[in-house]
């Protein structure tokens, strides 16, 4: 840089050579510079990031926000279970026990609460003493949460403000193998390989 300096500060007459060059490029830096760069080091907070520091702070963020993954989705169930969408996939059974208002009146009770794993897990395991009504709440219920997994799911995932798109898709079939079968619903993440003493 600074011979490129020098090479226009001379006249048109005098040429510099190209060792000339590489000479000078591997002179001492100015004073000024050595200042500069120490001063940077000397305060980490105040040092710019470079662009690989950049990425990492991103992919950071990122992966941060892959972890409400789980929430996005019970909010995206219950939205499209509560939705006029819902309607026609309700109801398909003539034994069920609940009428369509009872089944959102039930559902807007308890959406504020389904925001995770274990919230989406009672709303869709059957339990022992539970009363007709409940139990046809929960087929209805997961029923749905299937529908949407399959059919309107890609939709919403591409036209919502869901920030990974890609780690949501990802996660769209083991979403559903959970949903089928929810007593096996207790971790959505696979866990590393467990390292057992011998």
């Amino acid at each position: 840089m600074r011979a490129l300096e020098r090479n226009q500060s001379l006249s048109s007459t005098q040429q510099v050579t190209p060792e000339e060059l590489i000479e000078d490029d591997t002179s001492p830096p100015r004073e000024e510079e050595t200042n500069r760069i120490d001063e940077l080091f000397s305060n980490p907070e105040q040092t710019p990031l470079n662009t690989d520091q950049q990425t990492r702070v991103k992919k950071r963020k990122r992966s941060s926000m892959g972890n409400n993954i789980m929430k996005n989705y019970c909010r995206a169930f219950v939205n499209f279970a509560l939705s006029d969408l819902a309607i026609p996939y309700l109801n398909k059974r003539e034994e069920i026990l609940i009428s369509t208002q009872r089944f959102r009146h039930i559902l807007e009770s308890k959406r504020k609460k389904v925001n995770c794993i274990k919230s989406l897990r009672s709303l869709l395991l059957h339990g022992k003493h539970e009363s007709k009504e409940m139990e046809a709440f929960k087929y209805e219920f997961q029923r749905l949460c299937e529908v949407f997994l399959k059919y309107f799911c890609v939709n919403w995932i591409f036209h919502s403000k869901v920030a990974d798109k890609i780690k949501h898709l990802h996660y769209r079939g083991k979403m559903l193998r959970r949903i089928q079968n929810p007593e096996f619903f207790t971790y959505l993440e696979e866990f590393g390989k467990k390292r057992f003493p011998a």
